[in-house]
């Protein structure tokens, strides 16, 4: 199972660079404990539509050239989304990893949110929070909930209950 954040937007160069590199390799370093064979974050760089629609319509065709659509499973970052506790993340990865699709994508759309175009491509809708985030802060505390996530399935003692 391949594991992957694609995200419009760029990290590199911003106060989040550090800890999105941090968590990265530690979701790296035990992946393969998981049955993640990959693990990778895609960036993609922002439309430069003035349009809103237009530009959330260039990034969904820019994410999904680089999904394969019949064989993942694509969950969408959204504030209206489903809720989910760090144990629901835990049994939502455990489960798509378990079945039998070979990717699991997180898709994090621009600052303008994602198009409706998304539904066509996404399994579900997932919010990390109700509140309004940064979009890169979004994207670090989901690479947190994935590595928390992780040490669950393989019982590391990262996660305290």
């Amino acid at each position: 199972m391949k594991l992957k954040i694609l995200s419009i937007g760029k990290i590199s160069k911003s106060p989040y660079e550090t800890i999105s590199n941090h968590y990265i390799k530690s979701i790296q370093s035990i992946s393969k404990q998981t049955g993640i064979t990959d693990f990778a974050v895609s960036e993609f760089n922002k439309s430069g539509e003035k349009n809103t629609e237009l530009r959330k319509q260039k990034e969904f065709e820019l994410i999904k050239n680089k999904i394969t659509i019949d064989n993942s499973v694509n969950i969408l970052l959204d504030e209206h989304g489903k809720s989910l506790s760090t144990i629901d993340m835990k049994l939502m990865i455990e489960k798509y990893t378990q079945g039998s699709k070979n990717e699991l994508n997180f898709i994090i759309g621009g600052p303008d949110g994602a198009s409706e175009l998304f539904s066509e491509i996404i399994t579900e809708k997932i919010s990390l929070s109700s509140m309004t985030l940064p979009h890169l802060l979004a994207r670090v505390l989901l690479l947190e909930q994935i590595f928390r996530s992780l040490t669950i399935l393989i019982n590391h003692p990262y996660h305290r209950e």
